[in-house]
């Protein structure tokens, strides 16, 4: 069984890469904003200023964890696309991933008692926690899953 002939087309793959590269771009700009931005605020609110650079690096290493996510997609999307998904390298992938999703949960939990501001703020911080868990989860699924794709896989070409 030739799994090359069940890989999704070209235009496909090829677009996917597109979109992560495009929402790669708008994370590092994001994280370029938001820099020059907490250097304002600073100024503007010196009573907040000691936040500054806490808040800062939370942003950054959620988006060094964003940017892993997009990576490590467009990774596995060519393995996809190469009949490669069973391999293990593939199986590490699916682990750097969980590990990112998680790494960037956890981020927002340790900014939580960091917040200032209103209220909606930290509710939106406490969806975000949320979102990022069962993001995670669901990944985790998906990995356990390919586990026993790839492992039903070798016994199937052991039985070939």
């Amino acid at each position: 069984m030739d799994l090359l002939q069940y890989r999704p087309s070209p235009v496909t793959a090829v677009l996917t890469w597109i979109a992560l590269g495009a929402l790669a771009i708008g994370v590092i700009l994001a994280e370029v904003v938001v820099v020059t931005t907490a250097q304002s605020m600073a100024q503007l609110y010196p009573e907040f200023a000691h936040l500054e650079a806490p808040l800062v690096a939370a942003a950054l290493v959620f988006g060094f964890c964003v940017e892993a996510v997009l990576l490590i997609t467009a990774l596995l999307v060519s393995s996809i696309d190469r009949g490669r998904i069973f391999d293990r390298s593939a199986l590490r992938l699916v682990n750097a991933l969980a590990i990112s999703l998680i790494l960037a949960t956890l981020t927002i939990v340790v900014v939580i008692p960091l917040l200032p501001g209103p209220p909606a703020l930290v509710l939106a911080a406490l969806g975000g926690i949320i979102a990022g868990a069962a993001v995670t989860l669901v990944v985790l699924v998906l990995r356990s899953l390919l586990r026993q794709a790839a492992f039903m896989r070798l016994e199937l070409d052991e039985v070939v």
